[in-house]
């Protein structure tokens, strides 16, 4: 028992002593719960919708809808869907409601459809009670007619015959009134990228293709440099002329090289066998999953220089890597915080995300992602740089 309880002391003791691992241990749990309430917490977002020179009817029973209505001309509505900017954009074609989805969040869809449904219900709704209004209203008056038509047959008078004829008319149009036609007779669904049959995981497709990237290349290079230097490698390499910045050059070459073949592997395996939607080119997707990969060996060589153990690289995920997966696309963050929106615009993730969506289900091309990939590199930069002055710090140590 003493035994025990000795060893037990000093495990305790020992991590008394580990600030990192007890920051680790208890606030970067509590941060990634309070974050994840936070995202789920937030206000559900509207989906948005462009109009195009609707009825005044269905105009008015949309926006009783949950849908964000937003008025707009034909060019508009082009630039804000074509943007990512509405869901869908309604439209008329003769007496027919066009509707054109943006189709690749199956979720928002199913939303503007389920919006569209409602408000056409309630269009019939309110038409047929107008109709029935209208009949109610004629069979008063065809009543009235009647009765006057009986007075004139029981009072017979000078021209009793022409009042007769025109009581008889009056009475024919009583009861046959005019009615307004429904304003839309039919609805015409279809889809700017996408279709009927995608499913709501091809959607998410690129989300988990982009955090699984940089998840394990993470956890590979971070823990890599760190057992390099804790088994004795990492300081005989600083015995010779070797400089750190040359170090995690070599570093990210080596990965740029592996991520350049996982790419390949996870891409081809994602299309060709689960099933992904790829509807651009390839050669994108590779670049893309390369610079999300070089972004996460850089970040991983930097977040080593605060890690004592592999271990300690495992534990840094929930500060360096979970709010990155929270906050890139895989939660709809249109309804949350700003704040929360721009801490998301500071991950790499995002972009990533960002350039596979546009290219494997909108089909884009160059001139939609290069300021998304340019943000990739920035930050691919920026995380070198660190990580090589961090590093520079720790040679100098070693050195002396």
């Amino acid at each position: 028992m003493l035994r025990i309880r000795a060893l037990c002391a000093r495990i305790l003791t020992q991590f008394g002593r580990d600030r990192r691992t007890l920051v680790l241990l208890f606030v970067a749990p509590v941060l990634v719960l309070w974050l994840l309430t936070v995202i789920l917490n937030g206000t559900a977002a509207s989906v948005h919708v462009a109009t195009v020179d609707l009825p005044e009817a269905l105009q008015t029973q949309l926006s009783k809808t949950d849908a964000h209505i937003e008025r707009a001309d034909a060019s508009q509505a082009k630039d804000l869907i074509d943007a990512d900017d509405v869901a869908a954009v309604l439209s008329m074609d003769g007496d027919t409601l066009r509707v054109e989805l943006e189709g690749t969040d199956t979720g928002k869809s199913q939303q503007v459809m389920a919006a569209v449904n409602e408000a056409m219900a309630a269009l019939r709704k309110e038409h047929q009670s107008e109709v029935e209004a209208a009949q109610r209203e004629a069979e008063a008056a065809m009543q009235r007619k009647a009765e006057q038509l009986q007075s004139i047959m029981a009072n017979p008078q000078p021209k009793t015959q022409q009042r007769m004829a025109s009581a008889v008319d009056e009475l024919m149009q009583a009861a046959d009134p005019e009615m307004e036609a429904l304003a839309v007779t039919g609805v015409d669904t279809v889809y700017l990228h996408g279709g009927e049959d995608w499913k709501i995981f091809d959607f998410y497709g690129p989300v988990f293709i982009g955090i699984f990237l940089f998840v394990f290349t993470f956890i590979t290079s971070g823990m890599s440099l760190v057992t390099e230097r804790t088994g004795g490698t990492m300081t005989r390499f600083l015995t010779t002329p070797i400089s750190g910045a040359q170090i995690l050059s070599g570093y990210t070459a080596a990965f740029g090289v592996l991520s350049f073949v996982q790419s390949f592997i996870i891409l081809g395996i994602s299309i060709r066998f689960i099933g992904f939607p790829c509807v651009g080119n390839m050669w994108f997707l590779v670049l893309t999953c390369m610079l999300l990969a070089m972004t996460s060996v850089s970040l991983g060589l930097l977040v080593s220089a605060l890690a004592r153990t592999p271990f300690q690289v495992v534990q840094m995920m929930l500060l360096f890597v979970v709010p990155q997966i929270l906050l890139c696309g895989l939660f709809d963050l249109s309804g949350a915080p700003m704040w929360l929106q721009a801490i998301g615009k500071c991950c790499p993730v995002t972009y990533g995300v960002e350039v596979l969506r546009d290219v494997m289900l909108r089909g884009q091309g160059w001139e939609a992602i290069w300021i998304d990939l340019l943000a990739l590199f920035g930050f691919l930069a920026v995380f070198f740089v660190l990580g090589a002055l961090g590093f520079r710090k720790k040679c100098a140590r070693v050195r002396r």
